[in-house]
């Protein structure tokens, strides 16, 4: 009797332990979106544009060919997941848009061209 309930109590936790990765690796299971890129180009602003310095003021500058005529986008919250931000050139190629200053002044993006 004791080796029954043993047995099922091992069987259990094996499948437990099975099925666990599985579903901790569901691309789904982003309930905040940090995973997912999400068009964050409101955000920016380029340093020639209108206002930029002015009434859109509070929007990350972005130093880019596109400027913010592409669309740029972003994943990532900054505390659980690191920021990342990308953007297409002519021939859809992804480039990265690092930002290279932080806090307290106004964050600043440059464009990578590799």
């Amino acid at each position: 009797m004791l080796a029954r309930i043993l047995s099922g109590a091992l069987l259990t936790a094996a499948a437990a332990l099975a099925l666990a990765p599985v579903a901790a690796a569901d691309p789904a299971d982003d309930p905040y979106g940090w995973h997912t890129y999400h068009d964050k180009t409101a955000n920016f602003v380029a340093p020639l544009d209108p206002g930029a310095f002015g009434d859109r003021g509070d929007k990350a500058i972005v130093l880019s060919p596109f400027g913010t005529s592409r669309v740029i986008e972003c994943k990532g919250d900054g505390h659980y997941v690191a920021v990342s931000c990308r953007q297409f050139d002519d021939q859809a190629r992804e480039h990265a848009i690092t930002q290279l200053v932080f806090s307290p002044f106004r964050p600043v993006y440059v464009y990578n061209p590799f």
